[in-house]
């Protein structure tokens, strides 16, 4: 895993990749945001709700952890092995 020399480097990198898939999305029509395309696994509106999804996961599990909670990963309602359960509660969210 990449390694970063400190808070600093890892926003800018954070920032960065975050402008790049942004772009990749920006001129996706509205009309076509529920449309899979070839050598795809998910939708546009299903990536970025698959992306914002782990994302908003991960800040709970920083929040439990704040807490003192004891965090179930991913999910308390799904396991490792279930993941495509957990993915469809990001789409629908």
């Amino acid at each position: 895993m990449q390694g970063y020399k400190n808070k600093q480097e890892l926003i800018e990198e954070i920032s960065k990749r975050a402008k790049l898939f942004i772009h990749e999305f920006s001129d996706i029509p509205e009309t076509d945001k529920d449309k899979l395309v070839d050598n795809a696994d998910r939708t546009p509106a299903q990536m970025i709700a698959y992306q914002l999804g782990w994302l908003n996961l991960i800040l709970s599990w920083e929040r439990q952890e704040r807490q003192g909670i004891t965090v179930i990963t991913p999910h308390p309602d799904y396991k490792w092995n279930n993941l495509g359960g957990l993915y469809e509660s990001f789409y629908k969210r």
